[in-house]
C-alpha cells in the first residue's frame, strides 16, 4: 500500500472526479431503488467513526458511501483492485484492500490509521454477504477498533439492497419498493472502555459485538 498520507491527500482534479461519481451514482439509486436516507443526523461530523451496516448485496457499500454526510473509507476485497475498470473505480471511491479470509494485520493497522486521523470508515461486522438476506453472525474486529481507537460506532440497517441485486447475481435491476438506508444513534461503549490496557479485553469486545448486534438487528426489523 501507498504511505497513508498520499491517500487521504485528495487533490482538486480527485475531489471534482469523486464528486462527479457521486452525482452518477446517486442518480442511479434513485432511479433504479428510490433510495431513502434515514437517521444521517445521527453521524457526527467531526471525529473518528464507524459505520457498520447489516451485508445483504454487493450494492451496499455504495448505498452506505453516498448515504453517509461525511466521505467514508471501504476495505474491500484486494482481488477487485487488479480488475482492468472496476480497481482505479473503487480506490477512487476511498477504498483500500483486504485480504479475506485471514488476519490481515496491514488491512487492521491502515483503518485504525485511518481512525486515528478523524476519518469515517465503514466496515460490514457480518465479514461477508449474506446468502439469503438474513442477518448472520457478527466477527469481532470492528468492536476490537472501536474499543482500541475510541471511535464513534454508528449501526447502519440496510434494507432492500437484497432486492437490487441478490446475491449471485452481477447486474442490479430497478425494483419498486424503496431501498433504505437507516443509520442508528450511537452504540454506548464508554462503559467498556479500559484506560489502562494495552487491548480491550476478551469480555468488552464480546459485550460490545453483541450490542452492536442488537442494534442492527432492531434497525432492520424497525417497520419503515
Amino acid at each position: 500500500m501507498p504511505p497513508l498520507s498520499d491517500l487521504t491527500r485528495d487533490s482538486l482534479p480527485r475531489r471534482l472526479a469523486i464528486a462527479l461519481l457521486r452525482v452518477i451514482l446517486w442518480s442511479a439509486y434513485r432511479l433504479m431503488a428510490r433510495m431513502r436516507v434515514e437517521g444521517a443526523k445521527n453521524v457526527p461530523w467531526q471525529g473518528a467513526v464507524i459505520l457498520a451496516p447489516n451485508h445483504r448485496s454487493a450494492t451496499d457499500w455504495p448505498a452506505v458511501g453516498l448515504a453517509s454526510p461525511r466521505l467514508p473509507w471501504f476495505m474491500a476485497k484486494e482481488e477487485l483492485f487488479d480488475a482492468p475498470l472496476l480497481g482505479p473505480l473503487i480506490r477512487l471511491c476511498h477504498a483500500y484492500p483486504v485480504k479475506r479470509g485471514t488476519a490481515d494485520r496491514a488491512s487492521l493497522r491502515w483503518t485504525e490509521a485511518l481512525l486515528r486521523q478523524g476519518q469515517v470508515v465503514v466496515i460490514f461486522p457480518e465479514g461477508q454477504v449474506s446468502p439469503d438476506a438474513r442477518f448472520q453472525p457478527l466477527k469481532q474486529g470492528l468492536a476490537l477498533l472501536a474499543l482500541r481507537t475510541g471511535a464513534t460506532v454508528i449501526p447502519v440497517g440496510l434494507l432492500g439492497t437484497e432486492r437490487l441485486m441478490p446475491y449471485g447475481h452481477n447486474l442490479p435491476r430497478p425494483i419498486r419498493k424503496p431501498l433504505i438506508v437507516r443509520f442508528g444513534p450511537p452504540l454506548p461503549l464508554d462503559d467498556l472502555r479500559e484506560p489502562g490496557r494495552a487491548a480491550p479485553s476478551r469480555v468488552a469486545i464480546d459485550a460490545a459485538t453483541e450490542r452492536l448486534a442488537e442494534a442492527i438487528r432492531s434497525l432492520i426489523e424497525a417497520r419503515g
